[in-house]
């Protein structure tokens, strides 16, 4: 687009003066108007606003202009929306253009001229004003895009500064704003007004600026909403934003309605049917005047170029095809009523152009891709016809130019329009290319009407300049192809050859003949730069889009045209880049990759610098890969390609991997899939040159193989025989190791074309491990360069077969595993072995658990070595362990030299954890021989340990009678303390069942009951905590003891429940070891209650009868209340009692009182089945609380009482208590 005039391709956006915040911009300044183009000009005599806050609202304001925003409705929305304007910042003065012509002068004694017919007087840009450079038979210029683009603004907004303290300023302003107004309805121009008001104070803090701006308001005319706005101090720009925003809104309808009018008015002019008659005008007498269909298509421009101030797109779209239409009608059309020799066809073909160009801008806004893509197509076929027929032809280089010039308008228009569809691909944060759209989807319903053929849709830029590149090679060919006679100047040439050129030559926007390829030295129109900005800017679109082979083609042939102009150097440029990142290398594209090398090797040795010295031995390095595709056998010579060049120094390449192609194909296999540390590895490395069959052999320095941390160098070697089979098995000589592990021979490394190298050799590979080949590099080395070429991963082939020597014949072997360049190094299998005693199938906590370990060396020579022991739980956990009763806590056992078939042991003692848990034990034995002290060898062993809580607990907690009285309630006491507590002192009994869960006897040392809380300010005493007595438990066996303690609280008011946390240590050990284990088991929280009243139950026999029993019933009042007790005791077929059947028994506070019965058996006393000489009878007495109507349980508090299953109180009548 900027061949033509920036004022015909530009989108027009509403033009908005402001006045007052800044001084003429200079960017948006249009050309100087003549002075016959004056027309009214604006004066205002107010300062200009230059406060922080008119900057910054000036910066807003213009962050609203849409110049230079995409052109799409979603970036420039129409009427609905909110509609962008093109912004200018002015001063304080301005000069609008005269809206009318000025009357033709008539000299003073002269004879009066006829008069012409109509004497109105017209625009000056009108075909109907003599000064016009359109008159008298024009259509259009572009100054008249220019008037409304950058000269009459639809909107002129002012501002001025409103002091809260200079209340004089208002007549100012108000003489200022009428003053503009004033000028602008005598300019003739319809453009609206609004003002500005930024105040230095709010409403609030000034109340009288309220009346100052209702009076500017008044003595203005203008309107509040519209045409004058308050902007009171604003600190935030998020307000100014807002405010200018709300501004623009507010101003929309106004604009709109301005550019309305304008479309008003212009079709009424076009509604005249055509221009009036210039007969008799007094200027050059001149008959010819636009004709009907000019008039038309000036109007019909004008309507368009107005709807699209108003961004209705649509709308400018019918009227700039209508105007097309005319110019291209064959009833009287523009171009069938112009010759084609008047300069007025070359400007009605500019007008169309630019007419074209517009609609389809117009088409791509309003969404229709295809309809766009066929306007285009049906404008360029129509114009061919018509160049054809009423023009000079489109033989010439001046069609060529033109359709390239339209295809560069395309890619232009495609990228202002920014289509979604057609957006560049971005790649993510996982590197994940965006899919992206070769060309736009068509509409809906031309995809339904029919199916569309691909030219007919909307591809992105890169196809359209790869169009432009297409147009401009072909005006090169054409220019080139210009006869010579036709280049010399027109001066220099007879005048029958200057008519011919011009009757054949179509220069519609091009130079002339003798201009566009001269005979002479003077500069010609260059071709190739334009081509090859051209290219670069197609490839950079494909590339965008992830078409990489279509950039890459574009490059080749752009290369490819610089270096038949003879522009080796910009051919080079081209070509360097192409040659680092082209596909062809990866993707074996040969064909095109050849003409590359080719092209750019030819490009290098022209210009023999340094730096090109460096690229033509790997040219010549990857043109030995390709040379079988296309070129000449024995045309390349890799030690040869520099002898032309003088080099101070060696050139040194160092090449990677797929970067480049290598003509030595490299494959390499470990006979074997695993093997063992210490043995020979046998492996083959295979090395084939492939290239023409003409070419020299190739001689290598040396090739290098990393096989894991080991590095391999076979060195060249010259040998005397010779062979001419298609493959040739080399045994190499034992490899030497040296002191860095590295291991290096040598063999005869001239590879002669298309012949295969087998070269076998075996390596020591010394760890256990997954050993693979990573890397080979191929050195070369010549006087005047240095190549080393390492190739890794698949690079390197895997050979599938492995080649033998039989009787002077080759065979191959097939290999039975897949991945031959990789081999499993086992570890050496140890002979020695280890077994562990003393292992049981359960272990028990708190133990120490010995275990023997016995090492038996079964290796044929001496061994020493280290024991190493671990014992890790499922959460990680590891138990303490010590070896041989060492307390230095040494994980690590060293064990000295073992003969061959000698035995040695350790003992392992491990402490067994506190709780029941699983572990697992590993013991290492990590040893060497005395004879390859460098290959450690491995033996381990894991064992489970199960560890399992030894013993089984019961409990029972009841109360005792304490012997000892209660202190009276009434006694006078001291301050309690916990030296001295004052509390009750009640009397418990912890019965207590061990129950063994070991699988052999054990026995059992000592019981002790440790208290390790009292909470609720309480004292708690064990009378015997100890049990010292041993004794022997079978498996499963049980043994019975029981701990009295007391509690008391340490303040005779404290009525809190206590609670009490106590363990039960068990000290034991299994009966065939000495070794004692202690075991804590914790006693399940018990809860001690202080403030209830309670009932204990004693028994005693009676020392004359084993029929009769003394039953003592005990209750304790511990509150601090009398309590009145209701006592029943219950009749019973087993017994006879003595006692009260019935009573009442009051307690005062902190007191306690018992009741006695005499029970008498009814049947005599026998011994029963189980021996016992005795029974157990259930008195039943109830006591009732009298107040609360509460039954009270019954405890038992001495021997011969129990509760039963039924938790009733049971008493035993014998001569002692059963069991």
């Amino acid at each position: 687009m900027e061949a033509y005039p920036t004022e015909y391709v530009e989108h027009n956006l509403p033009l908005l003066l402001l006045s007052g915040l800044a001084k003429d911009d200079p960017s948006h300044a249009g050309p100087a108007l003549t002075r016959q183009e004056y027309g009214a000009g604006v004066q205002i005599e107010s300062p200009e606003c230059k406060t922080d806050q008119a900057q910054a609202l000036l910066r807003e304001a213009k962050s609203q202009d849409g110049y230079g925003l995409p052109w799409n409705s979603a970036s420039l929305p129409g009427p609905t929306g909110s509609i962008r304007f093109r912004i200018k910042t002015i001063g304080r003065t301005y000069t609008l253009p005269a809206r009318k012509a000025a009357p033709i002068p008539q000299s003073p004694g002269v004879e009066a001229v006829p008069s012409a017919k109509n004497t109105e007087l017209h625009s000056p840009l009108s075909p109907l004003s003599p000064a016009s450079p359109v008159f008298p038979d024009g259509i259009f210029t572009a100054r008249w895009y220019t008037k409304h683009q950058q000269q009459v603004p639809s909107v002129f907004l002012a501002f001025f500064d409103l002091n809260a303290n200079e209340a004089a300023q208002d007549e100012q302003i108000k003489n200022d704003i009428n003053a503009v107004k004033g000028a602008l309805s005598r300019s003739g121009f319809k453009t609206r007004f609004a003002a500005v008001l930024i105040s230095d104070k709010s409403v609030l803090h000034a109340p009288e600026l309220e009346d100052r701006v209702a009076s500017i308001r008044r003595a203005t005319a203008l309107d509040l909403k519209t045409g004058l706005f308050f902007m009171p101090p604003m600190t935030s720009q998020v307000e100014i934003a807002t405010f200018v925003q709300d501004m623009m809104k507010a101003l929309q309808p106004s604009c709109v309605e301005y550019y309305r009018d304008l479309t008003k008015h212009a079709r009424r002019k076009k509604a005249r049917g055509g221009p009036p008659p210039l007969a008799h005008t007094p200027v050059g007498g001149a008959s010819q005047s636009t004709s009907t269909s000019g008039w038309n298509v000036r109007y019909e421009v004008k309507q368009g170029v107005f709807a699209e101030f108003r961004q209705e797109m649509d709308v400018a779209e019918r009227h700039y095809s209508a105007a097309i239409e005319e110019l291209f009608s064959s009833e009287g059309g523009v171009f069938e009523t112009t010759a084609s020799w008047s300069p007025r066809w070359d400007e009605a073909r500019l007008l169309c152009d630019s007419i074209a160009l517009r609609t389809i801008r117009c088409q791509l806004w309003n969404g229709n891709h295809t309809g766009a893509v066929q306007s285009w197509q049906n404008y360029k076929q129509r114009t061919r016809d018509l160049i054809d027929r009423r023009g000079k032809g489109t033989n010439s280089y001046g069609w060529d130019a033109w359709e390239a010039r339209w295809a560069n308008i395309m890619s232009q228009l495609v990228d202002r329009a920014q289509i979604r569809g057609l957006q560049k691909a971005v790649q993510n944060e996982s590197g994940e290319w965006s899919e992206v759209q070769v060309y736009a989807q068509p509409e809906k319903a031309l995809a339904m009407a029919e199916r569309l053929p691909p030219w007919n849709l909307l591809h992105h830029s890169g196809y359209w300049l790869r169009l432009f590149a297409k147009g401009i090679k072909a005006r090169w060919g054409k220019a080139d192809a210009i006869p010579e006679e036709d280049r010399v100047p027109p001066g220099q040439s007879p005048a029958s050859t200057v008519a011919n050129r011009w009757k054949t030559y179509d220069v519609y926007m091009v130079p002339e003949p003798h201009q566009e390829k001269p005979v002479s030295g003077e500069p010609a129109y260059d071709h190739p730069a334009e081509l090859g900005a051209a290219c670069i800017r197609a490839a950079g679109e494909f590339e965008a889009r992830r078409q990489i082979r279509m950039a890459e083609q574009l490059k080749l042939e752009l290369a490819e045209d610089f270096v038949g102009a003879g522009r080796h150097f910009d051919a080079l440029q081209v070509l360097t880049g192409l040659w680092e990142t082209c596909t062809w290398r990866e993707d074996e594209w040969f064909v095109p990759f050849s003409r590359l090398l080719r092209l750019l090797s030819d490009c290098a040795s022209r210009d023999k610098t340094t730096p090109n010295a460096a690229l033509v031995p790997a040219l010549t390095w990857e043109l030995l890969c390709v040379a079988p595709c296309d070129l000449p056998e024995g045309s390349v010579s890799l030690p040869q390609c520099l002898n032309s060049w003088e080099v101070e120094t060696p050139v040194n390449l160092q090449l990677e991997g797929k970067q480049r192609l290598c003509p030595v194909v490299l494959s390499f296999a470990f006979r074997s899939l695993e093997s063992h540390v210490g043995e020979p590895q046998e492996c083959q490395l295979g090395l084939e040159y492939r290239t023409s069959k003409a070419s020299e052999p190739l001689v290598i320095d040396r090739v290098e193989l990393t096989v894991g941390s080991k590095t391999i160098v076979i060195r060249h070697h010259v040998q005397e025989s010779h062979s001419n089979d298609a493959v040739i098995l080399r045994r190499l000589s034992t490899l030497r190791e040296g002191e860095d592990g590295s291991s290096d021979t040598t063999a005869d490394l001239s590879l002669p074309p298309l012949i295969r190298k087998c070269f076998e050799f075996s390596i020591l590979l010394r760890e256990a491990q997954l050993w693979q080949v990573s890397a080979v590099t191929i050195f070369m080395q010549t006087p005047k360069f240095s190549l080393s070429h390492r190739l890794v991963d698949e690079s390197i082939r895997t050979s599938r077969s492995w080649m033998l020597e039989k009787d002077g014949k080759l065979d191959e072997l097939l290999l039975a595993h897949m991945d031959a360049k990789s081999i499993n190094v086992l570890p050496k299998p140890p002979k020695v072995k280890l077994h562990l005693n003393g292992l049981r199938k359960h272990c028990y906590t708190d133990e120490l658990v010995r275990l023997q370990l016995e090492l038996v060396n079964e290796e044929a020579e001496a061994m020493s070595g280290s024991i190493i022991a671990k014992a890790t739980g499922q959460a990680g956990e590891v138990l303490a362990f010590t070896w041989n009763n060492d307390d230095t806590g040494a994980e690590i056992l060293s064990m000295a030299e073992i003969a061959a078939n000698a035995t040695s042991s350790a003992e392992l003692a491990i402490q067994a954890p506190p709780e029941a848990s699983n572990f697992t034990l590993t013991i290492d034995l990590r040893y060497t021989l005395i004879s390859d002290a460098n290959t450690p060898l491995t033996k381990s062993v894991t064992a489970e340990l199960v560890f399992v809580a030894p013993f089984e607990t019961k409990f029972t907690f009841q109360p005792r009678l304490p012997p000892d009285p209660w202190r009276s309630y009434f006694d006078a006491s001291g301050e309690s303390t916990k030296a001295s507590p004052d509390g009750v002192v009640q009397l418990w009994k912890l019965g207590t069942q061990v129950a063994s869960l070991a699988e052999r006897p054990v026995r059992l040392h000592k019981l002790e009951l440790l208290v390790h809380a009292m909470e609720g300010d309480a004292l708690c005493r064990i009378l015997a905590p100890t049990n010292s007595n041993e004794e022997g438990i079978e498996a499963g066996g049980k043994l019975m003891a029981a701990f009295e303690l007391t509690t008391q609280k340490y303040s005779l008011d404290d009525r809190r429940p206590s609670h009490l946390d106590l363990s039960l240590v068990v000290e034991w050990s299994h009966e065939t070891s000495s070794c004692r284990a202690t075991t804590e088991i914790a006693v399940p929280r018990l809860t001690i209650p202080t403030s209830e009243p309670r009932v204990l139950c004693t028994a005693k026999p009676d020392a004359c009868s084993a029929e009769t029993l003394h039953v003592q019933y005990h209750l304790e009042n511990p509150s601090t209340h009398f309590l009145t007790f209701a006592l029943t005791m219950e009749a019973s077929e087993d017994f006879a009692f003595s006692g009260a059947k019935y009573r009442t028994l009051s307690l005062a506070p902190l007191s306690r009182n018992h009741v006695a019965y005499q029970l008498m058996l009814h049947q005599d006393v026998e011994p029963n089945a189980e021996g016992n000489e005795g029974l157990w009878i259930a008195p039943n007495l109830q006591v009732v609380d009298s107040y609360y109507q509460k039954n009270l349980r019954v405890h038992p508090a001495g021997p011969r009482v129990k509760l039963d299953e039924k938790r009733d109180i049971c008493v035993w009548f014998g001569k002692a208590e059963a069991k």
